[in-house]
């Protein structure tokens, strides 16, 4: 005698070990492909804030310098006034180096873009660097020179996986 539903139905047998694999395979591959495309997306995004964060405080800078004249003269409070979202600290060497280009080591800057951090070297009157290192570990830097550099005023820096370039 059967028992009611102590038969499988014919078309409802499961899934077979092969199929199984095939669709974990299947899985693999797709996952292969997307989690480096999501960490290298996560990556650029990091260097965007801490470059957006650099390019506030290089506006932040030069409002100061309008006021003041000197970049010497300018001071964490004076910027802190002027962005008080950032967190301003002064360094006491040399940030950035435009020939050839180089960001100092991240033990001397200091500033994270994690923690809206930027990092301002005065270099004399007319001349400023201001630094930033993402979350990533890439380094952006901005030297001003109000006198001698290009018509812009300033030049940037990258230090991206250890290779550093002008520009951004």
């Amino acid at each position: 005698m059967r028992v009611p539903g102590s038969e499988r139905a014919r078309g409802d047998r499961g899934f077979t070990l092969i199929e199984l694999l095939v669709v974990i395979i299947i899985i693999a591959a797709l996952a292969s492909i997307a989690i480096p495309t999501f960490l290298g997306q996560r990556q650029k995004a990091q260097d965007s804030a801490a470059f957006t964060l650099l390019r506030n405080g290089l506006t932040a800078r030069q409002a100061a310098f309008v006021d003041t004249g000197d970049y010497t003269q300018v001071t964490v409070a004076m910027l802190t006034e002027i962005e008080p979202s950032v967190s301003w600290s002064q360094g006491a060497q040399n940030l950035v180096e435009t020939a050839p280009p180089s960001i100092a080591a991240a033990a001397v800057v200091g500033a994270g873009a994690i923690d809206n951090e930027i990092a301002f070297y005065p270099q004399s009157a007319v001349t400023v660097d201001l630094a930033v290192i993402s979350k990533s570990g890439n380094s952006f830097g901005i030297q001003i020179d109000t006198v001698s550099l290009s018509e812009t005023g300033y030049v940037k820096v990258k230090v991206v996986d250890g290779s550093a370039e002008l520009g951004w």
